[in-house]
């Protein structure tokens, strides 16, 4: 029995009509899950807001195109006005044969707004590139005094002073403990972004690291780069 490859055609369009119906039933699951969820924690929740895309410049900004940010989510955790949200971008890129691949990257996103504004400060994971793999080809990070945390995190400041200051062995403790994000200080904003999509309690618990992290910056630190003491500080709603 010959088979028409006339066929493929409306057997296509029916499997791309299913991926469709599919992915969207996926993202209305998900809005009604943050939406809910913002709710229980007295937060506001908007389906999309594609200016935060631009409000930031380092990790995971800045690249590729189609960006697109959903899932926002607003309001106070512990008394830090704090905004939460999914975040993908598109990159592209064409084989031997001239065939153009796609590739969306998602990551999720948490901020926490400072009591004021701080110095550049990066901490990632040091991963496969990273070590002496990196230093080889320029990208040099700090050092502490732990071989541990130096295997495990890379550390970028632009003023080395205050990445030292920062990065205290309690905060080392801290983040060899449980620090399974890439975080960075960005003027006033403490951003925490890792790959892939967040889930409420994910979003709940790193909130809690960069809680974490504002409290164990020293408070000369805050008065020496900011002008503030949070210690003098009450609650700060957004």
């Amino acid at each position: 029995m010959d088979f028409n490859p006339v066929l493929l055609v409306p057997i296509a369009f029916v499997l791309a009509l299913g991926v469709f119906y599919f992915n969207y039933l996926a993202a209305k699951k998900r809005r009604e899950l943050f939406a809910g969820f913002a709710a229980q924690q007295g937060w506001s929740y908007r389906p999309a807001d594609n200016s935060l895309a631009h409000q930031w410049a380092g990790t995971p900004f800045g690249t590729g195109d189609n960006r697109w940010v959903k899932n926002v989510l607003t309001g106070a955790f512990n008394g830090h006005p704090m905004v939460a949200f999914d975040y993908s971008y598109q990159t592209h890129s064409t084989d031997s044969k001239g065939r153009r691949r796609t590739t969306t990257h998602k990551f999720g996103v948490v901020v926490l707004r400072l009591p004021g504004a701080l110095p550049h400060l990066e901490v990632t994971h040091e991963g496969i590139f990273g070590g002496a793999v990196a230093n080889a080809f320029g990208f040099r990070d700090l050092q502490f005094e732990s071989d541990q945390f130096n295997r495990a995190f890379r550390v970028k400041a632009d003023d080395e002073r205050f990445g030292h200051a920062v990065v205290t062995p309690r905060m080392m403790e801290l983040l060899l403990a449980r620090g399974e994000i890439g975080w960075r200080v960005e003027g006033n904003s403490l951003v925490g972004w890792d790959k892939g999509a967040h889930d409420p309690a994910e979003v709940m618990n790193r909130l809690a690291l960069l809680q974490q992290v504002v409290e164990q910056v020293p408070p000369y630190v805050w008065k020496d780069y900011a002008g503030v003491d949070p210690r003098l500080q009450g609650p700060r709603h957004p």
